[in-house]
Formats: structure tokens, C-alpha cells, sequence
């Protein structure tokens, strides 16, 4: 049997530590495992900054459909018309779409091109965009999206908000979610390790941009300070790129030196070892809330078999860590971080210790794989 073609446009790269990239370094080794010829392509086009002139962003948009065409035209070349094949794009950015559904149209046949969305892009609620930046990009991917054959969403709620976006495709009312997962076999054979009594290590990975950063857990911290509660000693250990976020100032500031710990950035193989070897492992989200989509460190923390502690309003991933009974809730108030702190530091010194955090099933890689290669090979109505 003649294998199908997976071609993915993804705009990272394989090496990259980003969960976007380790998800599909994970599909992909599955996915290789089956029917399918397994390829993997970086797509980055040329960016213009929000603060250029019209002239500049109209100079930009010329080069991005240039360099867009170019690449469609090298790959299409390089594309065997006898063999079914599935370009599968993901977003945010649209960089992969636009490469993508140019490539569709230069072979024509034998081709569908499936659209993975992985997040809302440049709606209202990626506040990063001016206005006027989210008006192109929004304009632009509502004439791109009218050439994806199949849809694939991270939640149900990414899926919901795109069928009122479109109401009028089908295609996107007929997608599939298949969200984020973990895969065992990089834990070892045994996922948590033995927690000191004498310690209460928290580890947070991942970077800080805009509102998701640690302020308010360094005021819960410095409120249990303050009212002199008793527990024992709190290490929180932070991994990842701290952008704009002053973090050494801010360490200072609360006096948390002998409390916090940053370690910097580290490969993926890494960081799994210290997802498994800390006694809590904390998320936090932006204050301003999404309520869309799933953190992916949570199925890296699932995998982890530790107890989750979420600095969040986001109803969905309350929802999801109250339903899985994954381990602990704050919310964006530094009352309610030192209290939940407090109660964890309760659990730490208990006889029983902190509450055991089974693996969730459904989220395991290789069902999730299971999942993804059903729906492409369901691709039936591949143009011939």
C-alpha cells in the first residue's frame, strides 16, 4: 500500500521547547509508527511591526503573499501526485494557512488541506493586536479559511466561538477536538518520586508576558509572612522565560531570596524529570481570563501524576481541575493564593500527605493519536 503523506506547516520548529511544538513531536512519533509518510515544515514569513507606517505594512502584506507563494511553489514541486496527501496547517500564527491553502491550489488534486487551531487568533480576546492589526489579520484568515477541507480544534469552546465566527461553513461545524495530552514513556516507569516532609517544593513552568506572571503569588507569600503562619518551608522554582516581567527586582522587593528559586530555561527532557520530582505543580493564567482554552503545561502536569495547583479565574480550567479532582484552585487575589497555599502546606505535613493525582486516561498520547489518525484517514473525500 502506497503510504499517505502528512505534510505539517507549523511555524516552529522541532527543537523548540514550546508545548505547540512538543505536541506534535508526540503525534509525530505515532503517527510515523502507521499509514503515513511524516513530514514536518517550519513556516515563518516576514512580520511587520504594529507601530510602521501604511506605506511599510503595505510594502510587508506584498512580501508575505511573495515569500507565501514561494514556499507553496517549492513544496507543491516536491509533492508526489500519485500519493494521497493531507497538508495539515496550525495556527495562531497564519503563517502555516497561508502557505498551506497556496499549496492546495497549486496541486489541485490528491490534496486536502486540514486546519488545526490551536488558540483564537487575532480576535478580541488576543489583546496583543492594535485594532487595526486585528481588523487585517481577521480579514485575511476569513478568505483563507475558505479553501480548509477539515477542521481541528484544542477545545470545545475554540470550536464553538469559531462555528458563531462562521456560521456558514460546515466544515467548521463538522471539526473534530482533539486536545492536548502527555505521553508516559517520558516519565519512566515511575512518574512521582519520593516528597520531602521537611519541604514543600512547588515548581512553575513557563514564561510570563503581560498579566500571566507571579505577582500575586508573591503577595499571598508575603501575606503569610506577614500573619505569621506556621509551615513548613515553601521553595518555588521557576522555569522559563521571564520576558518583561522584572523578576530578580521582584524577588528583592518581597524579600523571597531563601523562597524562590529561578533556574532559567532548559530542554523538554529536563523539565519532565522536575514536572515529576516536585511536590506541587503550579499554573498561572492571565488575570484577565480566556475561558477558551487548556493550559498545555496541565497535561504535561497530568502526565506528572503530582498534585495541580491552578492561580486562575478561567472557568474552563476550573471546571477541568475540579471535575478530574487534579489537586488545588486560587483565585487572582492574594487572600485567596495564601489561603489555598496555606491548606496545601496543611496536606504537605499530614500523615497521608498530599493527595494522590491519578493519570487521566483520556489524555494519554497514544489515544489521542488513536484519535487524530482515524480522523485523517477519514479524509474520503480527498479530490482525485
Amino acid at each position: 500500500m502506497i503510504p499517505r503523506k502528512l505534510l505539517l506547516l507549523l511555524g516552529f520548529g522541532q527543537d523548540e521547547t514550546k508545548m505547540a511544538s512538543v505536541r506534535w513531536k508526540r503525534f509525530g512519533k505515532h503517527l510515523a509508527e502507521g499509514p503515513f509518510a511524516f513530514e514536518w515544515a517550519t513556516i515563518k514569513l516576514p512580520y511587520c511591526e504594529d507601530s510602521a507606517s501604511a506605506p511599510a505594512k503595505a510594502f510587508c502584506e506584498l512580501s508575505v503573499l511573495r515569500h507565501a507563494t514561494g514556499r507553496a511553489r517549492t513544496r507543491a514541486a516536491g509533492l508526489d501526485p500519485q500519493v494521497k496527501t493531507t497538508i495539515l496547517a496550525s495556527i495562531p500564527t497564519l503563517d502555516p494557512l497561508y502557505v498551506g491553502a497556496i499549496l492546495k491550489r497549486f496541486c489541485k488534486t490528491n490534496t486536502e488541506l486540514v486546519l488545526e487551531i490551536r488558540d483564537i487568533y487575532a480576535r478580541p480576546e488576543l489583546f496583543e493586536y492594535n485594532s487595526a492589526r486585528r481588523r487585517l489579520e481577521v480579514f485575511k484568515e476569513s478568505l483563507l479559511i475558505r479553501g480548509v477541507d477539515r477542521f481541528i480544534f484544542l477545545t470545545d469552546e475554540i470550536k464553538r466561538r469559531y462555528c458563531g465566527y462562521y456560521p456558514r461553513l460546515a466544515g467548521i461545524r463538522n471539526g473534530v477536538v482533539i486536545t492536548n495530552g502527555y505521553d508516559p514513556q517520558e516519565y519512566g516507569s515511575s512518574a512521582a518520586t519520593a516528597v520531602r516532609a521537611d519541604c514543600l517544593d512547588i515548581g512553575y513552568f513557563g514564561s510570563f508576558y503581560a498579566s500571566r506572571n507571579p505577582e500575586l503569588l508573591f503577595q499571598g507569600l508575603a501575606l503569610l509572612r506577614t500573619n505569621g503562619c506556621r509551615t513548613p518551608q515553601v521553595r518555588i522554582h521557576i522555569w522559563g522565560e521571564p520576558g518583561n516581567y522584572p523578576l530578580q527586582v521582584k524577588i528583592a522587593e518581597y524579600g523571597l531570596h531563601e523562597v524562590v528559586i529561578y533556574h532559567g530555561i532548559a530542554p523538554h527532557e529536563r523539565i519532565i524529570k522536575e514536572y515529576a520530582g516536585a511536590g506541587v505543580n503550579l499554573i498561572i493564567t492571565h488575570t484577565a481570563g480566556s475561558s477558551y482554552a487548556l493550559p498545555g503545561k496541565l497535561f504535561e502536569y497530568i502526565g506528572a501524576a503530582r498534585p495541580i495547583w491552578a492561580i486562575t479565574d478561567d472557568a474552563i480550567l476550573r471546571e477541568f481541575i475540579t471535575h478530574h479532582k487534579l489537586g488545588y484552585l486560587s483565585g487572582h487575589k492574594a487572600e485567596s493564593i495564601a489561603e489555598t497555599l496555606r491548606t496545601i502546606a496543611q496536606d504537605h505535613t499530614r500523615p497521608g500527605g498530599l493527595p494522590a493525582i491519578g493519570r487521566v486516561a483520556d489524555f494519554e498520547i497514544g489515544s489521542l493519536t488513536h484519535q487524530l489518525e482515524g480522523f485523517l484517514m477519514d479524509g474520503e473525500h480527498v479530490q482525485n
